[in-house]
């Protein structure tokens, strides 16, 4: 399957209206992952226990996700980015070559990519459905790549099976990122659960939070003697005190009437992708598994809210000049951490002004991983065309789903959407 240029159409004539302003202080956040009192007093207890005490809390996730994805193996990590750097290092510590990774997507694939010193093979997305590009796919692992990862962007599932076929055929193994997929499911089936290894987050804004930390789940053999072997990698935990900072933070100021206060100070980088060294591999930190405990319920309702949110803004969407949504296989349900949809030039420069930006619209990824200074000296065929990553850099953007959004929020960004579009 090659990748072709997603075409979206440009609004016939000029907006006559303004873009709404939003009233007062409100100022929404582009995504959100829930907490309460409840989960910051769980965190506080974590940062008090003793390694006995954490255990048991890690001990309680761990079931958890074994109960909702039926791992074989899970190793929880301090992030991430920590659990996609170790599965990178013991898959080709096995099978020496390069890993395929998705020449669009989030920064951290890159940082993965650095701890681990792999070299890496990119391969194009098709920017109408955001599944990997078969075609250059097949040419990454026919040059070498020994590994390849798949991310679920946005939480928007995508179909594995043809990735598989392809790396089976190659002895390669994949890796399913689903940092972003809190809540997804495919046939019935939470995303994660397609391959050998599959990649969590709790990040902030990830929609199931423990201020930070991550998983590694392993699903087959070959899975399995990786996180055994990356197991010993991992450094001492940290306390947790950033931790409890940042959430006893959050729970404040991702009110509406609140969230400009801290989207206001640069040095947050809210909202922005920027890219991160390395940092040494960890153990999850002593806040992180009793808030993800804590948050675990709130976290399933609150995909749910997602989904009716993203529902209602795909109705608005519809027919609209200037806006493309992205498919989704059949059978998927996304967890829609934002809605992605291809925008217009004109629309794009709407989305990037501050009106918008208040009503929690974002542009996407700013530029396809081949073009970062500090990385492409790693992609071995860095200067292949990536079509489709570059219609998603230049073209994608997000809008807010979770459940902050209130009926006039959702008004709003329906107005949005038609007054961007010149409708």
């Amino acid at each position: 399957m090659a990748s072709s240029a997603a075409v979206c159409r440009e609004p016939s004539r000029s907006p006559a209206r303004a873009v709404p302003a939003v009233n007062g202080w409100r100022y929404q956040a582009p995504a959100r992952s829930p907490l309460s009192a409840r989960a910051v007093i769980a965190g506080v207890r974590g940062v008090a226990r003793n390694g006995r005490g954490s255990a048991r809390s890690e001990g309680r996730v761990v079931e958890l996700l074994t109960a909702r994805y039926g791992p074989r193996d899970v190793l929880l990590t301090d992030s991430g980015t920590t659990a996609l750097t170790a599965a990178l290092i013991g898959v080709l510590k096995d099978r020496p070559g390069a890993v395929a990774l998705p020449a669009y997507g989030c920064y951290d694939l890159a940082t993965a990519a650095d701890g681990a010193n792999a070299p890496v093979l990119l391969y194009d997305l098709d920017p109408r459905t955001l599944a990997p590009d078969l075609t250059q796919l097949h040419e990454a692992l026919r040059q070498g790549a020994s590994a390849v990862v798949v991310v679920h962007l946005y939480g928007h599932p995508v179909d594995l099976s043809g990735v598989k076929g392809l790396a089976a055929e190659r002895g390669a193994l994949v890796i399913e990122d689903a940092a972003q997929a809190a809540g997804a499911t495919l046939d019935d089936r939470s995303v994660g659960t397609q391959c050998s290894l599959a990649v969590l987050s709790f990040g902030r804004g990830k929609g199931l939070t423990g201020g930070s930390g991550g998983a590694l789940l392993a699903y087959d053999d070959a899975g399995a003697r990786v996180v055994e072997a990356v197991r010993g990698l991992l450094g001492a935990p940290r306390r947790g005190w950033p931790e409890l900072l940042t959430i006893a933070a959050q729970l404040i100021f991702e009110r509406p009437r609140l969230y400009a206060l801290p989207a206001a100070l640069p040095f947050l980088h809210l909202g922005e992708t920027v890219y991160r060294a390395p940092r040494p591999l960890r153990r999850p930190s002593r806040v992180s598994a009793p808030v993800v405990g804590a948050t675990w319920h709130l976290a399933e309702r609150e995909a749910e809210t997602r989904r009716h949110n993203a529902e209602r803004l795909l109705s608005a969407l519809r027919w609209q000049p200037g806006f493309e949504t992205i498919s989704t296989p059949p059978r998927a349900r996304p967890g829609y951490l934002r809605l992605p949809v291809l925008a217009s030039p004109a629309v794009r420069r709407s989305a990037m002004e501050p009106a918008a930006r208040r009503l929690g619209v974002m542009p996407g990824y700013p530029q396809p991983l081949c073009d970062l200074e500090r990385f492409r000296q790693r992609c071995w065929n860095r200067d292949a065309a990536f079509p489709g990553s570059r219609v998603l850099a230049a073209r994608l953007c997000t809008l807010p789903t979770h459940g902050r959004l209130r009926l006039r929020d959702l008004e709003r960004l329906e107005l949005w959407i038609r007054i961007a579009s010149g409708s």
